[in-house]
């Protein structure tokens, strides 16, 4: 099994967070050291909000060697490069929804990934797989037309076999199994981040999506961004580890006052969103618990300021009814 060379720091950081949460140190490594199912928090910021200390959402899941990525906020390739794996290592995307903090780094990915490509020399190489809402397709073309002046530019220098055709993107239009190989069974199912108006043009067109990872070992459910949802509780029944957003109101519509010229309607409607289609502390308790998981571990931190230091005031209220382990991610924190 492929193990970054952060892994000894980042056990230790777990260590640190679940004491300053409240939880015991022991219990905060949910998998065995052996485990051929790893999960790598890449990025675990909320918003499209730069941050010095969080990265923008994004995760690994690594299968007997082979890595799967969830998201790609932005500073996702850097991220990687912290976990020690390159953009080219990466053949399977899953992105849950089209909001710019989860897939921003979606044009980077294929782009350095052309570059590694190259630099490996693997024209053979098989295509990229990118699963998301409807628009992936769209958005992977828009990269890859993006790409091409640098492309073209390149290829003048030195020869360099093109990008065109190594990236495919799937549209998911519908809840089910989306993705299967030799290391893992995925399904999708779409939840309620999106509370998109009747009357507006792309109600029914964008949808945000939870996926569940099933291994020989574990199943992990990436939650996504999305409000209460009985799709994802029924998605996560009996999965080992819920990966799944937080949001402290409160604070976030706080944060919101104090660094956004917002009016009073347009406040009212960030706080709507906030509680409607976003999961706060005591939301996630009683998901964890109604779907019998075993873990929680928390990301899309909200606000998660860089000087924020104390982690219990998003796991207290999830542990007020939920019995299971409740971590408070960090960048770059394995499990």
């Amino acid at each position: 099994m492929r193990r970054t060379g952060r892994m000894a720091g980042s056990m230790a950081l777990i260590a640190a967070v679940a004491v300053c949460a409240g939880a015991a140190p022991a219990a905060a490594a949910p998998a065995p050291s052996d485990s051929p199912t790893r999960i790598v928090l890449l990025g675990t910021g909320a918003g499209p909000i730069p941050r010095k200390l969080r990265s923008q959402p994004a995760s690994l899941l690594v299968v007997n060697g082979a890595p799967y990525l969830i998201d790609a906020g932005a500073g996702t390739t850097r991220q990687l490069a912290y976990a020690g794996y390159a953009p080219a290592d990466i053949r399977n995307i899953f992105i849950t929804h089209h909001h710019i903090d989860h897939n921003a780094d979606l044009g980077a990915m294929i782009a350095f990934t052309w570059i590694g490509d190259n630099q490996r020399r693997l024209a053979a190489a098989p295509p990229v797989q990118i699963y998301g809402p409807p628009a992936t397709g769209q958005l992977v073309a828009a990269a890859i037309e993006f790409l091409s002046v640098s492309e073209r530019i390149y290829s003048s220098e030195v020869p360099m076999f093109g990008a065109s055709g190594r990236y495919q993107a799937h549209n998911i239009k519908s809840d089910g199994v989306v993705f299967q190989d030799a290391n893992v069974r995925v399904t999708a199912a779409e939840n309620s981040h999106f509370n998109i108006p009747k009357s507006a043009p792309n109600y029914g067109v964008d949808k945000s999506y939870s996926y569940r990872f099933d291994t020989s070992d574990r199943s992990v459910v990436f939650a996504g961004d999305t409000g209460p949802s009985d799709a994802l509780t029924r998605l996560a029944q009996g999965a080992d580890v819920l990966i799944v957003e937080v949001a402290d109101v409160d604070a976030t519509m706080k944060a919101v006052g104090e660094t956004m010229h917002l009016s009073p309607p347009q406040l009212a409607a960030m706080r709507f969103h906030t509680e409607q289609e976003h999961l706060t502390p005591e939301a996630i308790g009683k998901l964890a618990t109604a779907a019998h998981v075993k873990t929680v571990i928390l990301t899309h931190i909200s606000p998660g300021a860089d000087d924020e230091t104390d982690a219990s005031r998003y796991t207290a209220d999830v542990r007020k009814v939920f019995s299971g382990t409740v971590i408070a991610g960090r960048d770059l924190l394995e499990f």
